[in-house]
Formats: C-alpha cells, structure tokens, sequence
C-alpha cells in the first residue's frame, strides 16, 4: 500500500513537472480587443456651389444656380458608432439674364420627406443636388438622400422640377430616367 501511494505521488510529480515545463503556444499568440473609433467632432461636407447658364422659357438665357450648406441649425445624424453628421442645407436659385431672381428656395431633407422611409428620415441626410436639364418646358434637377458613410449605390434619388411659373413638385425617377441619369453620371466620371 505504501508503494502505490508512493507511486502515485511520484506520477503526479512527474505530470506537474512535465506540465510546468511545456512551451504554452498561447504566448505566441498575439491578441488584441477590438476597440471601436471612437466618436470626433460631428462631421460636416464642404460647401459646394454650382451655376450654369441655360436657355429656358422662349430661348431666353437665365443662370441656375445650386448652393450646399452644412446647416448646425438641422438635427444631427449618428451612425452606429455615435459618429454624428451635419445634415445639409441646399438653396436653388434662377435667375434671369437682368440678374433680377425668377426663383430662390432652399431644401432640407424634410422637403423630400415624403419620399423616405422612417430610417432614411432619421439617418440619413440631404447629400447633395444638381441641375439635369431643361425638360418638356421646366428645369429638371436631381436630388439626392443618402446615409453619410454609404456609396451612391444606396442613395435615394428624386427628380425636382421648376414649372415656368415657379412651381416645384418632387417624385422618385422612373426605372427608363433611372437608367439614363447612370448613364449620363458614367459618362461625367
């Protein structure tokens, strides 16, 4: 009885040294946790400020012209890591070859409202707006809604037009105005 005892405790001592002096391949591994950035300063676009001269009603020249603003005013979007954005403001402005103005309204993403889910009205902002062309008599532009750290591929695009008489309505592209509005972006890239 003495003899198992006393080899049981040598085979335990013998497992403990063996155990102790085996190379861990854990301390080769290099680990590290994930730290998410954390939030900056809110972030805000550039101002941008488009014009260009067109021909209009009765082959008369006028000057369309579009403006982008970071707007502190609006309410602020976040991301999912709390990184928030300065939605924009977007004035648009016509005027007539006597400089005198024909129309000036400035846009917000709620002008668009209509058009946008519930998670585009809350994460999203007013990313930006150009002139298309001049169509059936009234002045086309594009605008556009998008999350502020997504692709254009996620944008939500809608067709604004200016009536002669300053009227303004706003509807998402057909699938035909779709296709060419990609194309005409391609061949400006």
């Amino acid at each position: 009885m003495k003899a198992k005892a006393f080899l049981a405790v040598a085979v335990a001592l013998m497992l403990m040294v063996a155990c102790s002096s085996k190379k861990s391949s854990d301390k080769d591994i290099i680990t590290t946790d994930y730290v998410a950035p954390k939030p900056t300063e809110p972030i805000a676009m550039d101002a941008d400020v488009q014009s260009q001269q067109i021909e209009w009603v009765e082959g008369r020249s006028y000057q369309v012209k579009v403006s982008r603003t970071a707007a502190d005013s609006l309410a602020m979007v976040s991301n999912e890591l709390g990184q928030k954005y300065i939605d924009n403001v977007i004035a648009v402005e016509v005027k007539r070859a006597d400089e005198s103005v024909f129309f000036h309204r400035s846009f917000t993403k709620r002008s668009f409202a209509a058009w946008l889910d519930a998670d585009y009205q809350q994460k999203a902002i007013l990313q930006g707006m150009r002139f298309q062309r001049v169509e059936d008599g009234v002045l086309e532009f594009v605008a556009w809604v998008n999350y502020p750290t997504s692709g254009d591929d996620e944008a939500v695009e809608l067709k604004m037009c200016i009536s002669p008489q300053g009227e303004v309505s706003i509807q998402p592209f057909s699938e035909d105005e779709r296709d060419d509005l990609r194309l005409q972006q391609d061949e400006e890239a």
